[in-house]
């Protein structure tokens, strides 16, 4: 079982279940409509090895969960409940991938989406939308996953946002008893600073590098795209990666690296090709200081390690 954490609409996760059927692979998002599109496309693609969990929704009314009618269609007109709709009805996929019941393939179906939609769990309660607030030992048992997939997470390049990364210290070694023998987690980000963040935070976690490279697209050509990287490629990007294994469990867990992302900067901005998704608008107001600095007659100025 392959974990695709923050799948967004799903075109790697399937792309990778087409050409590896032997495996489950998991695409866990809390965008209701990113999960609708995902578990469409597998659907439309005929992958039977593609599901997707939903969490992270503000609020399941239980007025609308008691709304169902003609076959468990929620009467509410939002994509959100729409995806709640899909997530609610059972499973008939011949492998029961979605559900265990013996009778499952029995159940009659009405859209093939609903094959592949699940809600991870009917907590309430708000949340802010970030992937980082998955408690996924809530949905998977101790040593069940065999990957555990990151591509191009969301930065939150600012301090007081770190902790929403995926790649944070204490969301580090909550995936470590997750992961199986030999089991590892793999990162793929078009930002550099992000990248070196991360490499701090497998340091303090225990992790052991296994592999890194500053052009993952040009070591492995034929590597699924999403949309995503696409987009992001085209506008220049250079795709960065980053595989690791938990090794031995730090005795003692403590937060020291800087956590802005600004402090991940390479020092001359204006040899920037290529600025970070996110991090444009900071970029921008630090070469424009440091022009004003220039023109002054002044050193440039430099942010400070935070």
């Amino acid at each position: 079982m392959v974990l695709d954490l923050g799948c967004g609409k799903g075109e790697y996760t399937v792309a990778c279940a087409k050409l590896r059927p032997d495996v489950l692979f998991v695409g866990f998002d809390v965008d209701a409509v990113c999960t609708l599109r995902a578990a469409e496309a597998a659907a439309a693609a005929g992958v039977d090895n593609a599901v997707f969990l939903m969490d992270g929704v503000s609020s399941f009314d239980d007025e609308v969960e008691a709304g169902v009618s003609d076959g468990g269609a929620v009467s509410c007109n939002s994509s959100e409940s729409k995806a709640l709709e899909l997530a609610d009805r059972p499973c008939s996929t011949a492998t029961g991938a979605c559900g265990d019941s013996p009778d499952a393939s029995l159940t009659p179906v009405k859209c093939p989406e609903q094959a592949h939609a699940s809600r991870a769990s009917a907590r309430k309660g708000a949340r802010s939308g970030a992937p980082a607030e998955i408690d996924l030992s809530t949905v998977f048992a101790a040593g069940e996953l065999s990957a555990l997939l990151m591509n191009f997470p969301t930065p939150f390049p600012k301090k007081k946002k770190a902790h929403l990364r995926l790649t944070y210290l204490d969301r580090l070694m909550g995936y470590r008893p997750l992961l199986g023998q030999g089991a590892g987690i793999r990162l793929r980000t078009d930002s550099q600073p992000l990248r070196d963040f991360s490499l701090t935070q497998l340091e303090l976690a225990g992790y052991e590098i296994t592999w890194r490279s500053d052009d993952v697209r040009a070591e492995f050509p034929d590597e699924p795209w999403s949309a995503y990287e696409r987009k992001l490629t085209e506008q220049g990007a250079c795709v960065f990666g980053i595989a690791a294994c938990p090794g031995p469990a730090p005795e003692h867990v403590e937060q020291t690296a800087p956590l802005s992302l600004v402090s991940y900067l390479p020092d001359n901005l204006d040899r920037l090709d290529y600025v970070p998704h996110g991090m444009q608008g900071c970029v921008e107001n630090l070469r424009n200081r440091n022009a004003r600095e220039r023109a002054r007659g002044k050193q440039e100025f430099r942010p400070p390690v935070i």
